[in-house]
């Protein structure tokens, strides 16, 4: 054979074995047709049920192909729909065919037909009756065949591992991709199916909670009063911010309204008797610049309620809900902080993030360094009543006692009584402060070597503390509450009624017709370093039922004196109470009207 003879053989076997083989979906369309595959397995209206006990296990589903006339390429997916569907759009569940789409065949894990029955709101248990399709695709053109089918799911329904908030009530909307992602915490057993997000809502808008920004995904709403899957949307009752927290696990959901969430402990001004509140700024955000005075344990509580505190799992800034975490049998400790100055404190409730952070507040104005102490340091009043020497201890001065200073009044610091010497003035003002009202108030602002008057925002009785080293003016107050409650009962304490008294100049603080119960025990309290009750120590003239008389406090006596409650409320009524403190605290006297 010569070589063009040869050639020709060669082109001819070429074009023979192209011609035997599937065309090539870059074709462009024409006149053929695409048939529909045929269903074999599992036979029609066959009932399988799902094994919860070994999900992985699979259904196998097996079709004959379907032709093209023109021999383009087909792949392949199978369906499920629901039984009364006509098409193959919007299906309950898609999966490929084996061999990317090319195979008549592919297998299904019984996990994967649950789940998504368990998404189309097929209750847990039932027969699903559906249908699966196998649907073939060449170019753009689609055939489809079906075939009934019966599924018995699983007992229980799945708990997915992540949750968002979604809905018109929502600060996101309806817009499911733009939905509020929720932190998920896990139990004493290590299950995830707690979730929890702090967001406002929108009175008589509604609200659901999905578990994926996208569908297919399950849907969780109230029915009969529990949160179960495929439940009715819910709608919010009231306008503001709110706790969210959804437990999957016995179904239920508490929304706790949030007035203010502040921060209280060591570092902030009064530090366990006040919160510094941080305002809300949307989208799980409360944040402030706060004064933090000094390292150490904090926590952030929800309008001043100890029983709804936020503290962190040990060695984290990650925060946990306190009353959860106690059910859960979850580590917790206070919170942390070592940072002194301007801060902008966060807390961040957005999604798994929940966490706490400090960033400085930076100033063109730094602060003032040491001043070199003077031998003697007075207070002095504009108003001629009588000069306060102040106890020097190295560079530290104290006032001897509580001092009753007047907003009305101005004050100067010098190093000698008759104003001659030295002069000290103040970069802020005594008794300013955001949370006035806390039980144990304080502040420390700096002070100059510079003669100037020092102000005081509010009549009190301060203690203040002069640092030379530091250079600060450290003041601090305590507030007075009547502590009113039926002891010996079940909620008698935590049922307390707990009425401020209103501090008068000087040294008296005083309750005007206030209803109290008779046979209730009481007592005068700054939780808990002032705590005003009766003694038993020997000398004592405190008489635990007379409307008038001395009062001692608890935190003050000698070891082995006990201080009980006052039991001076014989009769139900509206009562009046005056209240003057011993300028030490030690002791005060009190009349009842």
């Amino acid at each position: 054979m010569n070589k063009n003879t040869l050639n020709v053989v060669l082109l001819l076997l070429l074009a023979l074995a192209f011609g035997c083989t599937t065309k090539s979906n870059m074709q462009p369309e024409g006149n053929w047709e695409l048939s529909a595959p045929k269903p074999i397995a599992p036979q029609a209206d066959e009932g399988i049920d799902l094994d919860e006990v070994f999900p992985s296990k699979t259904v196998d589903f097996e079709w004959r192909e379907a032709v093209n006339t023109a021999d383009f390429i087909i792949s392949y997916s199978v369906v499920l729909v629901r039984d009364t569907a006509t098409s193959y759009e919007n299906p309950l569940l898609e999966v490929q065919a084996n061999e990317n789409g090319k195979d008549v065949t592919v297998n299904i894990s019984h996990e994967t037909i649950d789940r998504a029955l368990a998404q189309a709101c097929y209750s847990a248990g039932s027969t699903a009756k559906v249908k699966w399709g196998v649907k073939a695709q060449s170019l753009s053109r689609v055939s489809f065949a079906t075939s009934p089918i019966q599924f018995k799911r699983f007992s229980a329904d799945p708990i997915p591992d992540q949750m968002y908030l979604l809905g018109t009530a929502t600060e996101a909307g309806s817009e499911i991709s733009e939905a509020i992602p929720m932190k998920v915490f896990k139990d004493a057993e290590g299950n995830e199916t707690f979730f929890e997000t702090i967001t406002a809502l929108k009175k008589e808008e509604t609200f659901e909670f999905v578990s994926a920004k996208e569908e297919p995904a399950f849907h969780y709403g109230l029915h009969e009063g529990k949160v179960v899957l495929c439940g009715s949307a819910i709608t919010a009752t009231e306008d503001g911010v709110f706790r969210v927290a959804l437990d999957l696990k016995n179904q239920t959901l508490s929304l706790e309204k949030i007035n203010h969430v502040g921060i209280v402990g060591t570092p902030i001004e009064g530090e366990w008797g006040g919160d510094v509140a941080l305002p809300y700024q949307g989208n799980g955000l409360f944040q402030d610049t706060v004064s933090l005075l000094k390292e150490g344990g904090f926590v952030l509580r929800i309008d001043g309620d100890w029983g709804r505190m936020y503290k962190q799992t040990p060695g984290t800034t990650n925060l946990v809900y306190e009353p959860y975490a106690d059910v859960a049998g979850l580590e917790k400790e206070d919170l942390q902080n070592s940072n002194i100055g301007e801060y902008i404190v966060s807390f961040d409730f957005l999604g798994n993030g929940y966490t706490y952070s400090f960033e400085e507040v930076e100033t063109d104005t730094p602060a003032p360094g040491p001043i070199e102490a003077p031998e003697t340091l007075f207070l002095i009043p504009s108003d001629g009543a009588a000069v306060i020497e102040l106890i020097k201890d190295e560079s530290v001065f104290t006032s001897p006692y509580y001092l009753a200073l007047q907003s009305s009044v101005t004050y100067t610091l010098n190093s000698e009584a008759d104003g001659s010497g030295h002069s000290y003035s103040l970069l802020g003002q005594i008794g300013e402060t955001e949370n006035p009202d806390g039980d144990n108030v304080k502040g420390a602002p700096y002070f100059i070597a510079e003669a100037g008057e020092i102000n005081v925002v509010r009549d009190q009785a301060y203690r203040l503390t002069i640092d030379f080293d530091a250079p600060k003016v450290e003041w601090q107050y305590y507030n007075i509450k009547l502590f009113h409650w039926l002891d010996g009962t079940g909620e008698g304490w935590e049922a307390r009624l707990e009425v401020p008294l209103e501090y008068e100049h000087p040294y008296k603080f005083k309750m005007v017709n206030q209803d109290l119960k008779g046979g209730h025990d009481s007592k005068f309290n700054s939780p808990w370093e002032v705590e005003y009750g009766v003694s038993d120590a020997s000398g004592s003239t405190d008489d635990a039922t007379a409307t008038s008389g001395t009062t001692t406090n608890k935190a003050l006596v000698d070891e082995g004196v006990n201080v009980s409650n006052f039991k001076f409320i014989a009769s139900d009524g509206t009562y009046s109470i005056v209240l003057e403190i011993a300028n030490d605290y030690t002791t005060a006297t009190y009349s009842i009207d």
